[in-house]
């Protein structure tokens, strides 16, 4: 329908429209109370925009405002119409829509702004800002009404459980303008696993297909919508493996003594949730009590099991199993238990220091030779500190060494008296003088008795 606005005479404009009746009969109105306008041949004198409908874009939800500014307007009338459904808005001073979010703010007769409060997906669209005059001038604005992302359930997957080995496909679908994108990750960050010789940190796309699922694939997924508009959105899948229990024994055999305490470990895995427990050696379940403690830790589909036995007895001597039970199936880890000779006890007697350092343990008693030999040690260390045996280089090369037979000393000093910082025989005690300070008494005596012990040693 098309609506005139005619003056006394001449036609002063017009303005395009399709509403419906009720629209029809307030332009009608409006047409018929208001005063008429007169149009000038003169260019310069018609009314004229200051500027243009700008484009905006609006969250749903919020408000908007579509500019609209005419100089020299002076008879004539402004106009608002929504050009995609062709419906007048607003005429001069009155709002013809019943739609109670729209709404007219102007002042001085040239700012003619049209507020969409609370704007829906349906106000997406062009916007005309016209005057009424012959050609009718206009401009326009596009109002792009964005919508943040939302995940249709009922077209995404949901929770699922699977058999190990299957191949699983996930499928997450979200609206909103833009269209999103989406963004499949593991909750825990970790690597998808899409087949056994390919990863990926995330996949793009509505779909996550994954071949031959374990249960190292076992978690939460996260389906994430974005198109800019905030918030992105995620929605969690979670996925489960479902496989018969398997168990493993870190220490397969342990020692142990009466008495003693003792914690046997076992591992398990399975899903569903299995149930766990430990054998004794004749195989009937253990239970807590003062001597025995089973602890349990579980972590997902893993379980840590621990038997802490407080005090060993003679019948813990055998294999004890960890069991574990699920719907799908059974097993165990044995752990056999052998008995060890407890730790010997220490002496708690008063032992010299010389004893202290090298008689203690649980070895021979010491002999005469072994007595000999530390005196002899102490001697070297306080009177030669180079050895008892360390000769000086012109008694070593002596011309006038006799050679004896094997295993007997060989000393010759050709007269010559022996000095105790220079070389030393021991063949016989005879050959020692005899100082005359009680220090060189001492030491001869030792030396003496060193020598014949030593003699003796060797003829045997």
């Amino acid at each position: 329908m098309t609506v005139h606005w005619r003056g006394d005479s001449a036609m002063s404009g017009f303005v395009k429209m399709i509403a419906r009746p009720d629209a029809v009969w307030a332009v009608l109105t409006l047409v018929l109370l208001t005063p008429l306008a007169v149009v000038s041949e003169d260019e310069e004198s018609l009314p004229r925009f200051i500027e243009n409908v700008p484009n905006i874009t609006v969250t749903v939800g919020r408000d908007a405002l579509l500019p609209c500014t005419v100089e020299q307007l002076k008879g004539f009338k402004v106009a608002w119409v929504q050009v995609d459904t062709q419906t007048i808005l607003t005429i001069h001073k009155q709002v013809i829509t019943r739609n109670p979010r729209i709404a007219l703010l102007h002042n001085d007769h040239r700012t003619w702004h049209l507020e969409l409060k609370n704007v829906r997906e349906k106000d997406r669209g062009w916007y005309m800002c016209q005057v009424n005059t012959d050609p009718m001038r206009y401009r326009q604005g596009y109002v792009d009404v964005v919508v943040p992302p939302d995940i249709i359930d009922r077209e995404s997957s949901g929770d699922l459980t699977i058999r190990e080995g299957e191949d699983v496909t996930l499928t997450c679908r979200a609206k909103g303008h833009p269209t999103p994108s989406i963004v499949w990750r593991r909750e825990d960050n970790q690597e998808i696993v899409l087949d056994t010789d390919k990863t990926a940190r995330k996949v793009e796309g509505e779909t996550l297909h994954m071949k031959k699922v374990s249960r190292l694939q076992m978690g939460s997924y996260l389906c994430i919508a974005s198109n800019g508009v905030p918030p992105s959105i995620s929605k969690r899948t979670q996925l489960r493996v479902q496989f018969p229990p398997v168990a493993w024994v870190p220490q397969q055999l342990e020692g142990a003594y009466v008495g003693q305490e003792l914690t046997i470990e076992c591992h398990t895995e399975a899903f569903p949730k299995s149930i766990n427990y430990w054998t004794n050696t004749n195989g009937d379940m253990i239970v807590a009590d003062e001597r025995y403690e089973p602890i349990v830790a579980e972590s997902s589909y893993k379980v840590y099991m621990k038997l802490r036995i407080r005090r060993v007895e003679p019948q813990d001597f055998g294999t004890f199993r960890c069991i574990a039970k699920n719907s799908l199936g059974e097993t165990d880890g044995a752990i056999r238990v052998y008995e060890i000779e407890p730790p010997k006890s220490h002496s708690n007697g008063v032992l010299g220091p010389e004893e202290n350092e090298s008689d203690s343990g649980d070895g021979p008693p010491p002999t005469i030779t072994h007595y000999h030999n530390k005196e002899r040690k102490k001697y070297e260390n306080y009177v030669h500190p180079k050895g008892i045996n360390d000769l000086t280089d012109q008694h070593r090369h002596s011309k006038t060494h006799d050679a004896k037979e094997p295993g007997h000393l060989s000393t010759a000093h050709h007269g010559r008296r022996p000095t105790y910082g220079s070389s030393l025989n021991l063949d016989s005690a005879a050959h020692f003088a005899l100082p005359t300070t009680l220090l060189g008494l001492a030491l001869a005596a030792l030396l003496a008795h060193f020598a014949a012990s030593s003699l003796a040693t060797l003829h045997l």
